[in-house]
């Protein structure tokens, strides 16, 4: 190398600017290099609550997927049993309660869903045609969905108490002797259902006023101008451009309907007899009551499974309004 100018001072000068250009022997050469894989900053922030809803979601239903497959009773000495869909063919073919329980789940939720959305649908049409004064009357109107199932079990229970209620109270001033209205087999499934009825009406009525209030003026306006009835506007007009706001609100209660257990557990406990006992009590029944535990586990998926398939249906018609809309 040649030598550079001005003197043994340059030459110093040069020597320690190669050594800190040039790598030290034996350095690691990937010491610079950048990692292979960088996380967002973020993925550290959401990665706990990701872990708890693999953990409290899906860790559960592949646990009782598995459960489904084996019989089990709680408290047996014996383990879990593989016995394939076993629990299945016996809950479908040979348990005549099972289909006791989906026929009383079908009355409950057809009673319940269908008187919802008529009255929701009365009293949406009703608020919306005072909107200037519905904002009292909605916050009252949401009071019951805000409560707890079980505490509108504990309050319809004392309204229905065959000594003190005060619906035995009212039927004593026409002279009409007190009923027992949970412990009836004519009367405990209607008892339910009123009080179901009577906490998530206001919600389907919500749901419903929120999409009248949506609903474009001009078709209104125009049906106006041709001497269109009240009638015929709700009937051509109100009625299938409230469609898809129907069916979400349907879907919804359909769904909640199919899944209620605390009413029945506070009301009636299934009674009397098996008047009352729908497929979620059933379940419950079976699971906590029997301990056989991968029976429990079967019939919960097949109410899943008839959760889902009437979901679909629902959305289906939904996708084919977009469609067609």
């Amino acid at each position: 190398m040649p030598k550079p100018a001005g003197g043994p001072a340059s030459l110093r000068a040069a020597r320690v600017t190669d050594s800190v250009r040039s790598p030290a022997v034996g350095a690691p050469a990937a010491l610079g290099r950048r990692p292979l894989l960088r996380l967002p900053t973020w993925t550290g922030f959401l990665a706990p609550t990701v872990i708890v809803l693999l953990a409290i979601t899906v860790f559960p239903l592949v646990y009782s997927l598995a459960l489904s497959l084996h019989s089990w009773t709680m408290g047996s000495l014996q383990g879990w049993r593989f016995v394939g869909i076993r629990n299945f063919v016996m809950i479908l073919r040979d348990d005549s309660y099972f289909w006791i329980s989906v026929r009383v789940t079908l009355k409950y939720v057809t009673a319940a869903v269908g008187l919802e959305v008529l009255l929701g649908l009365g009293i949406a049409l009703l608020l919306n045609s005072r909107s200037s004064r519905s904002g009292l009357a909605q916050t009252l109107l949401i009071l019951p969905t805000m409560m707890t199932p079980v505490v509108v079990g504990i309050v319809w229970r004392i309204l229905y108490n065959s000594e003190f209620g005060i619906l035995n109270y009212w039927l004593s001033l026409v002279e009409i002797p007190p009923q027992h209205w949970l412990g009836n087999l004519r009367t405990a499934l209607g008892a339910v259902v009123a009080a179901d009825v009577w906490e998530w009406t206001p919600f389907v009525a919500l749901v419903l006023l929120a999409g009248l209030q949506a609903l474009p003026g001009d078709p209104f306006e125009a049906a106006a101008i041709d001497g269109a009835s009240s009638w015929q506007v709700f009937r051509y007009i109100t009625l299938p451009l409230l469609r898809p706001t129907l069916l979400v609100a349907l879907l919804i209660r359909l769904m909640d309907a199919f899944k209620t257990f605390d009413l029945f557990f506070v009301l009636t406990k299934g009674g009397p007899g098996m008047s009352t006992e729908v497929l979620s009590y059933y379940t419950y029944r079976y699971g906590f009551k029997f301990f056989h535990m991968g029976y429990a586990a079967s019939l919960s998926y097949i109410l899943l499974f008839i959760v889902v398939l009437i979901s679909q249906l629902f959305v289906r018609q939904l996708a084919r309004h977009e469609a067609e809309g």
